[in-house]
């Protein structure tokens, strides 16, 4: 997302109308990056926006066993074992695996004090130097440690131990090191805008 978009956010947001409209959003110029990388950008952005689709049906999900239980706890007082442990795996699941789509949007938190007042290539460079001197090497240490956290859970068949279901725990054990592939492929797709952005003077 551009300052733009963001501009067109907060307006909308303070006047209290409809959010922009999210494919207009999804189909952001890229002029400026030359083929193959235009290719490789949109099917990576492309990727985000699948699988981020089908997170979103979790939260249906989620809303239906909160509410079953509610109704199954205070009108039946007939409390499931499960339904605790499912909803925070689905919330926890939820809430990481869409990292990758939040990246994309440019959603996750950004001090923009000073960014914001910087020309397109300043931000392009901050955002490159930041790229490769944090975000990779952190996502290939989540990736490691949470890849190696999940077979271990596996190996041993790790239980939950908050509840009387005890659901076995490595399917959400590896969601972590998910999470952080999925992020290291989008953080490809933005390292890309980023270059180019440096290069040309212009946002993607």
């Amino acid at each position: 997302m551009t300052s733009e978009d963001d501009d067109e956010l907060l307006r909308a947001l303070k006047q209290d109308e409809d959010l922009p409209d999210i494919d207009k959003m999804r189909q952001a110029p890229l002029a400026n990056i030359p083929q193959p990388y235009r290719g490789i950008v949109r099917k990576i952005d492309r990727f985000a926006d699948l699988y981020g689709y089908a997170l979103s049906w979790l939260v249906l999900a989620l809303v239906a066993i909160v509410v079953m239980e509610a109704i199954r706890r205070y009108a039946f007082n007939s409390p499931s074992i499960w339904a605790y442990d499912m909803s925070y795996m689905l919330y926890g699941t939820i809430f990481m695996l869409g990292a990758g789509t939040t990246l994309r949007f440019g959603g996750h938190i950004r001090t923009d004090l000073f960014f914001k007042d910087w020309s397109p290539r300043t931000q392009a460079a901050v955002d490159l130097a930041f790229y490769v001197l944090l975000f990779f090497p952190g996502m290939v240490f989540f990736l490691w440690a949470g890849l190696e956290k999940a077979v271990d859970s596996f190996l041993i068949s790790e239980r939950a131990a908050a509840s009387f279901w005890r659901p076995i725990l490595w399917p959400y054990r590896a969601v972590i090191p998910a999470t952080a592939l999925f992020l290291m492929i989008q953080g490809v797709s933005e390292v890309i805008k980023a270059f180019f952005q440096f290069k040309t003077g212009d946002t993607a």
